[in-house]
């Protein structure tokens, strides 16, 4: 068993508020992720079996959502919101400003692998805090130039590079 006890008791926790178990999947594989840091096959197949479904159900939504990760992930993945709302808002602008900081283009990881950058087609459903960005599991919103700046700064400081990109 890769789940520990603990996360398997909160995927259980998790069916039990649904009528109909399968309305977990997406949850239960979020817990899962949260635990071991991606969701690997072996992972895939407990949700799954705790849950209720297929393995194969439990693996097209795995490899669906964006949110989810079926391969090890770097240490930080930075997604950006390119939906309507971000875009009119300046989308555009701070998915420049990471990559020009962060010394990489959309779709890429940092030389020391640390963190990935990428634009995203999936609303993250806080546009009125538009543009804003997801760091892993935390949202960013509001990200004006200013704000931008910062992060950059933080997720400079986060790589140990001490303002270098």
């Amino acid at each position: 068993m890769l789940l520990s006890q603990e996360t398997q008791g909160k995927i259980l926790t998790e069916v039990r508020k649904y009528p109909q178990r399968r309305t977990a999947l997406l949850p239960a594989l979020k817990i899962a992720q949260t635990q071991v840091g991606w969701l690997p096959r072996e992972a895939i197949a407990e949700v799954a079996d705790l849950v209720g479904v297929s393995h194969a159900s439990a693996n097209e939504i795995a490899t669906f959502y964006s949110m989810l990760n079926t391969h090890h992930r770097v240490d930080l993945k930075v997604e950006v919101c390119v939906q309507l709302p971000c875009a009119l808002r300046g989308a555009d602008r701070l998915l420049q400003d990471l990559a020009t900081g962060l010394g990489i283009e959309p779709g890429e990881t940092t030389p020391d692998g640390k963190i990935e950058l990428h634009r995203t087609h999936e609303c993250f459903g806080s546009c009125n805090r538009a543009p804003m960005c997801r760091l892993n599991d935390e949202y960013r919103e509001d990200l004006t130039p200013e704000a931008t700046q910062a992060l950059i700064a933080e997720l400079k400081a986060a790589r140990g590079t001490n303002g270098r990109a």
